[in-house]
């Protein structure tokens, strides 16, 4: 918290003219300091950081890391991005821009996971603004260009308008003029339409300055005084000291010296202030060719000697700059060579550990197979035998017990065998003895039988037809005579019963 107020002290101090810039930085002060709510807290770090970008970029890089370490520790993944972005434009302000690059690809790929597009967006132009700054015009082109694309998916026209500025300038800065020119109407309508004044007088100075390269005053008059007017409303130094100097340069190719002296100077006065180098050494650079032409060669020297310190500064800055770069990015290619390297070969001993994974794997898999297999094999013999076992103990136990069904039936038949020939006699002898008393009885009860059968037939040859002396005599003795054979015969039919 001792940084957080350090910073504060200076910030307070940078927009002590801003009565509503230290309200802001007050609440946003006080959220930090006392909210016990850490997502807006983290909120809060990143609009502070973002606001001090161009005053204090040491603070929003500051900030910025806070704001990180923050997120990471409530997996806040967007804040996270916020504030790798807000770090990335620190090192921008400062012109460490290999830096600020490797920062803002860093929350790029954080936006694309999260699909925040608007975020990306706003990725795109900082890029852009990173290989601008650097003179890599074509880059920053494409940068810009995907950037306005976003912007014009998101319908966001207000962003839009402010990416077709740059789009603007970039071809304004090839030499590309009426192609620039149909960027920055756009921009400067766009602007206009949605009332963001703001907005409008960037488009406006660039347009301005396109017409005075192309020389014509009426068109370059119009929009550089009005990007003036509006630049110096909304205490813009940057546009303003550049508006000044192009004004400057339309009165001298109007021949009006003394106009363009006074434009010169204030321009010369705004980047003063302002501490800005490369507008002031321009503003130096006119006057002291004007004053050249007004043969006032003390002061064409003094601006001059300025001139050339500020260039010599600026041009070691840029050369700085940009043998830093190339220098990081140099350092930064052969680290990720060199990371790569290191990857290649963490991937290839964790091929070499997963193949020998697999081998080991499938052998056990193979050998389990194998264990499977055989103790299938052993249980389905096993399974065999023991149904084979089964069904020779109950084929056994079938044949015991016909065996014994067989030696029983055996005994018997012996029993039988030996039992026979004294049941044969025994029977012999009883059908002996039937016979005998059957020829018994035949014998004894045959005069029974003959005799009524005798007298039926002496009865019989004593008819005669058509004698009616005999016939009740016949008829009376028949009758007799047949009851009783009737009646020795039922006789010997119940004996022969008896006898069987």
């Amino acid at each position: 918290m001792l940084k957080i107020r350090l910073f504060i002290a200076a910030t307070l101090c940078i927009y002590a003219t801003s009565i509503v810039a230290q309200e802001n930085i007050r609440d946003l002060i006080d959220i930090i300091e006392n909210s016990p709510d850490m997502i807006r807290k983290i909120e809060a770090m990143n609009e502070l950081s973002y606001m001090l970008r161009n005053s204090d970029p040491d603070s929003t890089i500051l900030l910025a890391d806070q704001a990180e370490q923050l997120s990471r520790s409530m997996s806040y993944p967007l804040g996270e991005a916020d504030a790798i972005m807000n770090r990335g434009i620190g090192h921008t302000s400062l012109g460490d821009y290999y830096t600020a690059l490797q920062e803002f690809l860093v929350s790029l790929k954080i936006y694309e996971r999260l699909n925040e597009k608007n975020s990306q967006a706003k990725i795109y132009n900082n890029i852009g603004r990173v290989y601008n700054f650097i003179g890599d015009t074509e880059q920053a082109l494409t940068y810009y260009e995907q950037s306005a694309m976003f912007y014009a998916e998101l319908n966001n026209e207000a962003r839009e308008g402010v990416l077709l500025n740059n789009i603007g300038y970039i071809q304004k800065q090839k030499g590309k003029y009426e192609l620039a020119l149909e960027y920055l109407r756009k921009s400067f309508n766009r602007a206009n339409s949605l009332n963001l004044l703001d907005n409008s007088f960037y488009a406006a100075y660039n347009i301005g300055s396109v017409y005075m390269l192309e020389n014509q005053p009426d068109s370059a008059f119009k929009y550089l005084y009005y990007a003036e007017k509006f630049s110096q409303q909304y205490r813009d130094q940057y546009i303003l000291s550049l508006t000044y100097i192009d004004l400057g340069k339309m009165y001298r190719k109007m021949n009006q010296p003394s106009t363009a002296e006074s434009y010169f100077m204030k321009a010369y006065e705004v980047a003063n202030e302002a501490g800005m180098r490369a507008e002031k050494r321009d503003a130096a650079k006119n006057l002291a060719e004007l004053y050249e032409e007004f043969r006032n060669f003390e002061k064409a020297l003094t601006y001059f000697q300025t001139y050339k310190a500020l260039n010599d500064s600026l041009i070691n800055m840029d050369v700085t700059r940009r043998i830093a770069f190339k220098e990081a990015e140099d350092t930064f290619e052969q680290q990720r060579l060199q990371e790569e390297i290191e990857r290649r070969k963490i991937e290839l001993e964790n091929e070499k550990q997963l193949a020998n994974a697999i081998w080991t794997r499938n052998t056990l898999i193979a050998g389990l197979v194998i264990v499977l297999l055989f103790t299938y094999l052993v249980y389905l013999n096993f399974t065999r035998k023991r149904k084979a076992n089964q069904a020779l103990r109950r084929l056994n136990e079938q044949i015991e017990l016909q065996a014994e069904e067989l030696r029983r039936a055996n005994e018997e038949i012996i029993t039988m065998n030996n039992n026979l020939e004294t049941v044969v006699q025994k029977r012999t002898e009883e059908l002996k003895q039937k016979n005998k008393q059957l020829k018994e009885y035949l014998s004894s009860n045959s005069h029974i039988v003959r005799a009524p059968l005798a007298r039926i037939l002496g009865l019989v040859d004593l008819y005669e037809p058509g004698d009616s002396k005999n016939l009740d005599f016949i008829n009376e003795n028949l009758h007799k005579s047949a009851t009783e054979l009737d009646q020795a015969l039922r006789d010997i039919n119940n004996k022969l019963s008896d006898v069987n």
